[in-house]
């Protein structure tokens, strides 16, 4: 008898920090969409992965939070598995990402989803990945997501960690949290979240 009234309070803080967690996300989301929205319609321009991008040199469609500290501008799909037998469906998708970190330059983004495709058309996704600089230093990272994909492409915000590298390059990432986003237009870009 003592013990329900315990595992009741630690289910109700378990599914406390989801919720949060969730509402930090929608929020974030709507602060993006709704206050920068003219920033997230500009047109995005195709780019000669060959060419050597420097960050001077490259747009980078700021939403003026501050500088955007990564911005991708290309990205090659590896494939797919099914993690699921019923609904709903679980994906893992693999994705390598050419992007531009702020300070550091041209980085290959190595990342993993595994995305929950929702009865509504909405996808949560929990992500992994690595960060590597043409010299071979790194930093991995942990994500969380939700958005939508659709005949005009992928739309997903969501809250990303950095992991403490010993990379000199990428130290100013150690431990850091920023906000993501990736729209069909505009290639996924992280904002630094000022502590």
């Amino acid at each position: 008898m003592g013990q329900k009234p315990i595992y009741i309070i630690s289910f109700i803080v378990i599914d406390m920090q989801s919720i949060i967690l969730f509402i930090i996300i929608l929020f974030s989301a709507s602060f993006l969409l709704q206050n920068y929205k003219e920033v997230l319609s500009q047109p995005y321009q195709i780019v000669d992965e060959t060419t050597n991008h420097e960050i001077n040199k490259l747009e980078t469609n700021s939403l003026n939070l501050s500088a955007p500290v990564y911005q991708a501008y290309s990205g090659t799909f590896l494939g797919t598995k099914n993690l699921s037998s019923g609904l709903p469906i679980i994906s893992e998708d693999r994705v390598i990402e050419k992007a531009i970190v702020k300070n550091v330059g041209n980085v290959t983004n190595n990342m993993t989803f595994i995305n929950t495709h929702l009865s509504d058309g909405t996808i949560q996704s929990a992500a992994q990945g690595v960060i590597t600089s043409e010299d071979g230093q790194n930093i991995s990272w942990i994500s969380s997501d939700i958005g939508i994909i659709n005949d005009h492409g992928e739309l997903f915000h969501g809250i990303v960690q950095f992991d403490i590298t010993n990379s000199s390059s990428f130290a100013f990432l150690n431990n850091a949290t920023g906000i993501d986003t990736q729209t069909p237009e505009i290639k996924r870009t992280i904002w630094l979240i000022e502590k």
